[in-house]
């Protein structure tokens, strides 16, 4: 007779189940609002996609002149003006880290021995990196306010530049949040082992 394959208790389901959650993860020890924090991340890196493709700012030049930036269209502008260098800074910073953060929180969320010996490790790691993050909202801030002392220019922020901060300061909290969990798993762990 063939296998019901909705059945969960095959070899063939465990095995493609735990390839994505891992049976002592986080995400599956999770209690209460605790557990809605996978779908947190995911929200965040939706907030990253919104900001860095919504306008961060409007240039006003002259008078007859404006023109909407997004991080995205600041990162490409300053590769096609050669500055390969802050453009680089910018793509990394704003794009690379926060993606690279959201990924890898998602993976230890989901996949990673809540009680293993290297998840308080890689989540420290992780903490420090994400901070990294926050410096391109400073570059985006230095830059608006130096086109808003130029004599030619005048700028206005728009909802980019808010959500994207948004979403960096919130996968900030989400990682610490991580932290604590794992935290807290560990020290449940020793106390089974005493």
């Amino acid at each position: 007779m063939p296998e019901d394959p909705t059945r969960t208790d095959t070899p063939q389901a465990t095995r493609k189940t735990a390839t994505l959650r891992h049976p002592r993860s986080l995400a599956a020890t999770a209690r209460g609002p605790d557990r809605l924090l996978g779908l947190f991340f995911v929200a965040v890196g939706g907030l990253l996609v919104a900001g860095w493709t919504l306008p961060i700012m409007t240039v006003h030049k002259l008078v007859f002149f404006a023109e909407q930036i997004s991080i995205l269209e600041a990162a490409a502008a300053l590769w096609d003006s050669e500055n390969y260098v802050l453009g680089a800074v910018v793509v990394i910073f704003s794009v690379v880290f926060p993606s690279l953060k959201m990924l890898v929180a998602l993976t230890l969320w989901y996949g990673a021995d809540a009680r293993g010996p290297d998840l308080a490790r890689l989540l420290g790691w992780l903490e420090t990196f994400g901070r990294w993050s926050m410096l391109d909202v400073f570059v985006v801030a230095l830059t608006i306010v130096a086109v808003e002392v130029s004599i030619i220019s005048d700028v206005t922020t728009h909802a980019g530049l808010y959500v994207f901060t948004a979403a960096v300061v919130l996968s900030m909290a989400g990682v610490r949040r991580l932290v604590v969990l794992a935290r807290r798993a560990a020290e449940a762990g020793e106390g089974v082992k005493a």
